[in-house]
C-alpha cells in the first residue's frame, strides 16, 4: 500500500517507494531578493552653500532625509523529502571486492588478472515531492548615527556623512536577503548581505512574534523578520563611477562624442573619421572634493581610464586603453548658468582621445605584440615600441569609461599611493609582468559608462603595418596552443 504522509497532509508517497521506508522530513528551497541602495538625490550645490553659512543647519538638512528603508516578501516552497533503501545490482569493485586470477607460464612467471565483483546491496535514495507554497516576510532599517556621538562639534567629523551610512554620488551598495543558507534544509536561516560596503556595518535581526516554530521549514510556512543596521565607520571601498551622458542646463542630451574627420576612400574628407573627444557628465566631483578636503591632506585627483573594445570571434576584444587625469587631460568650464540664472559648478567634462604618440594618451596607438615589446624595451620607450592602429570601417566599437579616485582614502588605491596594498606585494606583480593593468581591477571603479559607435564605412585609416602586428598577434597566440595540441596529439 501507499504511504500518507504524516507530516505533509495529502502528501502519498508511492508504494514501491516505501518499502526498507527510512525517514521522511520536510525541506524548504532557497530565494533571495536584491535592493540597490545608492546616494540620496538632493540639490548638492545649494548644500554646499548652506555648509559654508552653517555647518550645524547643514548637518540637520542630511539628518531630515528619511533613513533608508524597503520591504519584501520571499516565496519559496516546502518540499517532502523522504529516504527509503531499495535492492540493486552493484559493479563497484570497493562494495563488491574482486577475482583473483592467476596463471604460472612454463618458466614458472606468474601472471594475475583481477575483475570486478557484482552483487546486490540495499541502496539509500533520496526522493522529494512539492507539498506547500511557503513566505518570508522582511522589512530593512539603516539606523542614523546617535547626533550626541556624531555630529560637527566631534573630532574628525565628516559633514556630508551627517547620517553615518550616507553615500556618495555614484556610490551603491547591492544588498541581498535570503531566506536561508544552502545547506540548512529544515530551519530557515535568513541572513542579510552588503557587497561592496563603503561603511563597516553590524546587522541586527528580529523575528516577529516568535514561537517555537518560528522559522522552521514546515507546511504553508509564513514569517516575518526585521533588520536593522548601524554604521560604525567608513572603509576602504572600489572607487564609484558617478558618469553618466552629456546634458545641457535644460536636461536636452548632447552628444558625448566629438568626431574627427578624416581623408575618406574616395579621397574627399569624411566628416564622422574617427571619435577624437568624449563629453561626459560627472556629477560627483563637487562632493568627493569636498569630502577630500576633510580626510585627506594630499590633492584628490581624477582618473578616467578609456578602453576601446572591438568585436572578436569570442565576443568584444580590448583593443586599447588610454588614461586621463583630471588635472592635466581634462577640459571644463569653471561656472555654468542654470535655468533661473544662478552660478553653478559645471558637471560636464570633456577629453581627448588622441594626444601625441604616447600609446597611454593615445587610444588609436597600440603597443606591439609582447614577443617583441618585451625585448624591444631593453632599447626603446612604449611610444617606439607601439604603431598606429585605426578602426576598421563599418565596424561596431565600445569605449568603456571607468574612473580611479587618486589620493582618496575611502577608496583602494594604486601601487605608487598604498605600496603595501596586498595586491601590490611581490608575488603578484611577477603574474602582473605576463598581464599588464591586472592591479588596476582592484582601485578602478567596477562599474563602467559605456558608449557604442560605428565607425565610418568610407574612412579606413589602417596601414600594412598594423595588419603586420595583428597577424603577429594571433600568431602568438595560435602557435603554443598548436604545438599543445599537436603534443597532445602525437602522444595519443
Amino acid at each position: 500500500m501507499a504511504r500518507h504522509s504524516q507530516i505533509c497532509p495529502g502528501n502519498i508517497i508511492p508504494a514501491h517507494k516505501t518499502r526498507n521506508f527510512i525517514s521522511e522530513g520536510l525541506w524548504c528551497t532557497q530565494n533571495a531578493g536584491l535592493h540597490v541602495r545608492q546616494a540620496e538625490d538632493f540639490d548638492e550645490e545649494a548644500w554646499l552653500d548652506l555648509k559654508n553659512i552653517s555647518r550645524h543647519e547643514a548637518a540637520e538638512q542630511l539628518r531630515e532625509q528619511a533613513a533608508p528603508f524597503w520591504s519584501g516578501t520571499l516565496e519559496y516552497t516546502t518540499q517532502l523529502v523522504w529516504d527509503w533503501q531499495d535492492c540493486q545490482l552493484i559493479t563497484d569493485s570497493s562494495i563488491c571486492g574482486i577475482d583473483v586470477d592467476c596463471d604460472t607460464d612454463s618458466e614458472g612467471n606468474t601472471f594475475c588478472t583481477t575483475s570486478p565483483r557484482t552483487c546486490f546491496a540495499d541502496v539509500t535514495i533520496h526522493e522529494k515531492t512539492y507539498c506547500s507554497p511557503s513566505q518570508l516576510e522582511f522589512d530593512v532599517t539603516f539606523l542614523k548615527k546617535e547626533f550626541a556621538n556624531w555630529n560637527p562639534e566631534i573630532a574628525g567629523y565628516i559633514d556630508r556623512l551627517a547620517n553615518g551610512y550616507d553615500l556618495l554620488p555614484g556610490e551603491e551598495e547591492p544588498v541581498t536577503v535570503k531566506n536561508k543558507s544552502a545547506t540548512h534544509y529544515s530551519w530557515l536561516t535568513p541572513a542579510l548581505a552588503i557587497e561592496d560596503p563603503k561603511n563597516d556595518y553590524s546587522i541586527h535581526q528580529a523575528v516577529h512574534n516568535q514561537t517555537a516554530e518560528s522559522l522552521s521549514c514546515r507546511v504553508n510556512g509564513h514569517d516575518k523578520i526585521s533588520f536593522t543596521v548601524t554604521t560604525e565607520h567608513r572603509i576602504a571601498s572600489f572607487s564609484p563611477n558617478a558618469l553618466s551622458l552629456p546634458k545641457a542646463y535644460d536636461n536636452e542630451p548632447i552628444s558625448p562624442i566629438v568626431w574627427q574627420s578624416a581623408m575618406g576612400l574616395n579621397a574627399a574628407r569624411e566628416e564622422k573619421g574617427f571619435p577624437e573627444f568624449v563629453r561626459v557628465q560627472d556629477l560627483s566631483a563637487a562632493a568627493l572634493n569636498e569630502v577630500s578636503e576633510d580626510v585627506s591632506q594630499k590633492l584628490k585627483n581624477v582618473v578616467i581610464r578609456v578602453q576601446l573594445y572591438e568585436p572578436s570571434f569570442f565576443g568584444e576584444r580590448l583593443k586599447s586603453t588610454i588614461y586621463i587625469d583630471e588635472a592635466k587631460g581634462i577640459q571644463q568650464t569653471l561656472n555654468a548658468i542654470s535655468s533661473d540664472q544662478k552660478i553653478r559648478r559645471s558637471t560636464l567634462w570633456e577629453f581627448k582621445l588622441k594626444n601625441g604618440d604616447y600609446p597611454e594618451k593615445n587610444l588609436y596607438r597600440t603597443l606591439v605584440p609582447s614577443i617583441a615589446y618585451y625585448p624591444g624595451k631593453i632599447f626603446l620607450s612604449d611610444d617606439g615600441l607601439s604603431y598606429d592602429d585605426h578602426l576598421a570601417p563599418d565596424t561596431e566599437y565600445t569605449l568603456k569609461l571607468t574612473v580611479y579616485q587618486k589620493n582618496m582614502p575611502f577608496y583602494h588605491q594604486s601601487c605608487d599611493v598604498n605600496p603595501n596594498a596586498w595586491y601590490c606585494s611581490a608575488w603578484y606583480f611577477l603574474w602582473d609582468i605576463f598581464s599588464p593593468g591586472w592591479q588596476e581591477d582592484y582601485y578602478f571603479s567596477q562599474k563602467s559608462l559605456d558608449l557604442k559607435f560605428r565607425s565610418n564605412p568610407n574612412v579606413d585609416e589602417r596601414t600594412w603595418l598594423s595588419s603586420f602586428w595583428q597577424v603577429t598577434r594571433y600568431a602568438q597566440v595560435a602557435i603554443p596552443i598548436g604545438a599543445i595540441a599537436f603534443s597532445v596529439l602525437a602522444f595519443i
